[in-house]
This record gives structure tokens, C-alpha cells and sequence, in this order.
């Protein structure tokens, strides 16, 4: 008996190191990874501290401008399939913030929401870029509104997409229980992990991620996930991204009143099976903001860029014609 254990002991110490070797990944260096994902319309923008932000400006200069940001681990790649039906009509400027897509890592702190603020108020005015409608994923959809708060000037529209509102601790406990995030988001939450991941970041934890983000499991292909995989690896990127986690631990909550003073119209959208983010979790933008129109979508998960890219595109654009 003792033998059978130590010999079942000894093989599932050879299937753990074994995994972990394979798991273990180490930087590729940023100029492969520009070179296969810069395509199309990619350029670089420079900063006046010299962090260089990966953008794509595109579509109809003449036409209203469009910005697009995207959510927590995306990328303006997230979007790529809807712009094709919008950028005949609009000029589209999308952007990789900082630790994100071909961004990565940059020169200054700017791992934080105002540390975005600062990237995309700079990068629009290196565009030349003063009025337009806001778009934000996810993430990018809390970046927005609070954006917009501090900008409002500037913004003729406001389009939130896949985003929550959390308005206190007890929300935010019922946001953690309601919704189930995929794996590699969980273990985001420890520090240890956090500090591992610059060097264990395994391909089918990025799988488990991708998955989990769409309805339509046949998105999921292999050329998708290892998109993500390869810019995940991008040298510095983890690290960046270890600093971001930090940074935006106590981000979530904010005081619901706030949202009372956006004062453009706005758009929410919103997909009915978003394993990530609860339809009912958009509820105080609902109720709080005073010109806003919301739609779902049946079948839809937590990227409807991805999942219904002309469906959402066709929204987008009848928002911006009657507003």
C-alpha cells in the first residue's frame, strides 16, 4: 500500500511539473509581435513622456468621429470586425491603452483611470480630434462615462457597451456572486498568481477566458485565441498588466448619483447572455442618467462587437443620426 502511494505521489509530482513547464512562457520580444499584429491601419502615437500608443484612424475623415475603447485584457482588435460596417460613414479612431494590445508597457505610471484619461485626451489631441461620440467596452464603458464627466464638452454621444454600474459595497458583493467570471479572471485576484504571471501564463487559461466571453462558441477559433495568447506575451506587457490589477482594485464602486450629470445622450447595449457582466448590473445608468435608450440583445454575450458586429454597428450608427 505504501509503495502504491509513494509510486502514485511520484507521477502526480511528474504531472505537475510537467504542466507547469508547459505553462511556463517567456517574453516574446515587441518587435514580432508589432510586425505580425500592426496590419491595416495600425500606427503608433507618441507621447510627450515617449510611450508610444498603438492606434488605428480610420474611415470617412470627413464624417463624425467615433473613439472606441476597449475593456480590461482587450484590445482595439476587439472592434475590428465591426468597423467595416461603420467607417464608411465615420471616422473611427480606435486605441490600446496602457498594458493593453500593442500599447504594453509605457514610460510613465499610467496603470490607473487617470493615467487612460491622460492617454486618450493626448492621443486626441495629436489627432486633431475635438469633437465626438464616445464607445466604450467593458472597461472601456466605465472609462467613458467618467470621461465624459470630466470632458463633456467634447462629447456629443455616449455609447456604453458590455458594462457595469456598481454603486456600493453590497452591489459589489452580489456582482462577485451573480456573475461567474472565467478561471484565469479569478486568480487574477491573488497577488501570488499575479506575481507569477510574468512568467506562467498557460494558452488554454486564455482559451477559458475567450470562451467565456461569447455565446457563439464557434468564435473561439485558434487563430482568435492565440491573438490574445501572443499579445498577452508581448515583453513587459505582463508586468503592466500586474500593475494595472493593483491599480484598479478599489475602481468599481463609484456614487451612483454621479451618473445625473452626463448630460449628452447615450446608448447602452447590452448582450442577454453575458456570462461577465449581469443584464441587471446596467440598471443605474438606466434609471440615473437623464436622455438614455437601452437595448439587449438575445443569444449575445459580453462581446457584441465580436458576436454581432453588423447588428451593433446598424444601432450605433441610428443613435448618431438622431443625435
Amino acid at each position: 500500500m505504501i509503495k502504491v502511494i509513494k509510486v502514485t505521489s511520484l507521477i502526480l509530482l511528474i504531472l505537475i511539473i510537467f504542466a507547469l513547464y508547459n505553462s511556463i512562457y517567456f517574453d516574446i520580444p515587441r518587435n514580432e509581435v508589432v510586425s505580425k499584429h500592426a496590419k491595416g491601419n495600425s500606427e503608433f502615437v507618441e507621447l510627450d513622456d515617449g510611450s508610444l500608443i498603438h492606434i488605428r484612424d480610420e474611415g470617412n475623415k470627413d464624417g463624425k468621429v467615433l473613439v472606441m475603447v476597449h475593456g480590461f485584457n482587450g484590445s482595439l482588435f476587439n472592434f475590428e470586425t465591426m468597423t467595416p460596417f461603420l467607417k464608411d460613414q465615420f471616422r473611427i479612431l480606435s486605441l490600446d491603452l496602457p498594458a493593453h494590445g500593442l500599447t504594453g508597457s509605457v514610460k510613465s505610471n499610467l496603470y490607473s483611470y487617470d493615467g487612460f484619461y491622460r492617454v486618450i485626451s493626448e492621443v486626441l489631441e495629436k489627432q486633431d480630434i475635438r469633437k465626438f461620440y464616445l464607445i466604450g467596452h467593458s472597461m472601456g464603458g466605465m472609462i467613458a462615462w467618467r470621461y465624459s464627466l470630466e470632458r463633456s464638452e467634447q462629447i456629443k454621444g455616449l455609447i456604453i457597451i458590455g458594462s457595469p454600474f456598481i454603486g456600493s459595497e453590497k452591489e459589489y458583493r452580489e456582482f462577485q456572486s451573480v456573475n461567474a467570471p472565467p478561471v484565469a479572471f479569478e486568480l487574477l485576484e491573488s497577488r501570488i498568481f499575479r506575481e507569477m504571471l510574468a512568467y506562467i501564463t498557460p494558452r488554454f487559461l486564455v482559451k477559458e477566458g475567450v470562451s467565456q466571453t461569447v455565446y457563439d462558441q464557434n468564435l473561439v477559433t485558434e487563430e482568435l485565441v492565440d491573438q490574445f495568447h501572443e499579445i498577452i506575451l508581448q515583453e513587459g506587457s505582463r508586468e503592466a498588466m500586474g500593475e494595472l490589477l493593483i491599480n484598479f482594485e478599489d475602481n468599481f464602486i463609484s456614487e451612483a448619483a454621479l451618473l445625473k450629470n452626463i448630460d449628452m445622450p447615450t446608448l447602452i447595449l447590452h448582450g442577454e447572455e453575458d456570462n461577465l457582466v449581469d443584464l441587471r448590473f446596467v440598471n443605474h445608468f438606466v434609471e440615473k442618467i437623464p436622455d438614455v435608450k437601452l437595448v439587449t440583445y438575445p443569444e449575445v454575450g459580453h462581446m457584441p462587437p465580436m458576436e454581432i458586429p453588423e447588428k451593433l454597428a446598424n444601432d450605433i450608427e441610428a443613435f448618431i443620426k438622431k443625435n
